[in-house]
């Protein structure tokens, strides 16, 4: 196998890393830690604006697996997607530890363990537990109504959740008394490779390195074809409302609960109660009516939404995220991680920094162009 060369740690090795949602913040933390001088180049006036802003905040590496509601099904791509859901798993089981200490380190709340996923009857959970254990994940079956809205659910006792915009916040202000720089609103982004380095120009600033990661989402794409590398992601879009938490809220559930029928979840941060998911939904309109349907009186004491929000998450073709060099020299991805980005981001960034510095070539996750 062939193994990349490691890089000199020596505090002079410049990286621009574009995107400073949790993917690409997660990478100039760990690079950052490895003593390189990382600058972060962020379209947004923010960290965590894009489709970090408004996450359901599980931490969840039970659902490796595709949420496409409509799969090409043929052996080969039965196969495809199986070995996906396994690498990703694994990866995700790390990035969740990782992340949790990261949580703790920033000072930040911790939540109840596990996850919760809704079935429409029992069989139905039943084959989901099935096809869970297949790839690894501890899943148990669950009636009981007071936890489960009265449905067959499949809980996840090693899942977690936390605030995936607070933690983004909070790791961006960390990072720059770390000495890592930050380039906000830069709109107008151009980049080019000139004499060896990449440089990168916005409507407020040009800037230059050796290295460039690209983890932008689903704007990764115009990104890397300025440097003449195609990537294929797929826009999937997905909704979320934002509720008051009711003042009454002793018999709120204790973890986020997924619903398998909408790919939605509805979860109750310190502060606020958030549904949260879809498939190629542009409004929340369609999970909000289904939640109505799952538990009522819940939605009746919640009222109306006082935020409403949408976004594209980056969903690359094979069912795993793109952790990988390009056939560019020195340019590198961080993308594609659909509905896992928030679980990923701290697997994906640490994956990503030993690649860059440390030498170290993992091809589960390689991107070919």
């Amino acid at each position: 196998m062939h193994l990349c060369r490691a890089l000199p740690v020596n505090g002079e090795l410049d990286i621009i890393i574009i995107g400073a949602g949790l993917i690409g913040l997660c990478t100039a933390g760990a690079v950052a830690a490895r003593g390189l001088r990382v600058h972060v180049i962020e379209v947004h006036d923010g960290p965590c604006e894009g489709t970090s802003f408004s996450n359901s905040g599980m931490i969840h590496p039970s659902q490796a697996m595709s949420w496409d509601p409509e799969p090409l099904q043929t052996p080969d791509s039965t196969r495809a997607r199986h070995d996906a859901a396994q690498v990703t798993a694994r990866l995700a089981e790390r990035s969740k530890t990782l992340l949790l200490d990261r949580i703790k380190s920033l000072g930040l709340p911790g939540r109840a363990p596990g996850c919760l996923q809704l079935y429409p009857d029992l069989n139905a959970a039943r084959s989901a537990k099935t096809k869970y254990n297949e790839i690894g994940i501890k899943a148990n079956i669950l009636m009981n109504p007071k936890e489960s809205f009265g449905l067959p659910a499949c809980q996840f006792p090693d899942d977690s959740s936390g605030d995936a915009r607070a933690f983004g916040c909070a790791l961006a202000a960390d990072l720059e008394t770390r000495g890592v720089s930050f380039r906000y609103g830069a709109a107008d982004l151009d980049v080019r490779k000139s004499d060896g380095k990449f440089v990168v120009r916005t409507s407020n600033g040009l800037a230059s390195a050796d290295h460039l990661v690209v983890a932008a989402g689903i704007g990764s794409v115009d990104c890397l074809a300025r440097l003449g590398v195609r990537m294929q992601l797929n826009a999937v879009s997905g909704a979320a409302a934002d509720f008051h938490r009711p003042e009454d809220d002793e018999d709120l559930p204790a973890v986020p609960i997924m619903d398998a029928q909408s790919r939605s979840a509805l979860t109750v941060f310190e502060d606020r109660i958030r549904i949260s998911g879809g498939w190629g939904l542009k409004t929340p309109g369609p999970l909000l009516e289904r939640w109505r349907q799952i538990a009522p009186d819940l939605m009746q004491r919640l009222g109306h939404p006082y935020s409403e929000w949408f976004g594209f998450r980056p969903l690359s073709p094979v069912g795993r995220p793109y952790i990988s060099r390009t056939s560019v020299p020195n340019l590198w991805v961080n993308t594609g991680h659909g509905h896992m980005g928030w679980t990923l981001c701290a697997g994906s960034g640490e994956l990503l920094a030993q690649m860059i510095v440390d030498g170290h070539e993992d091809r589960r996750f390689v991107f070919s162009g």
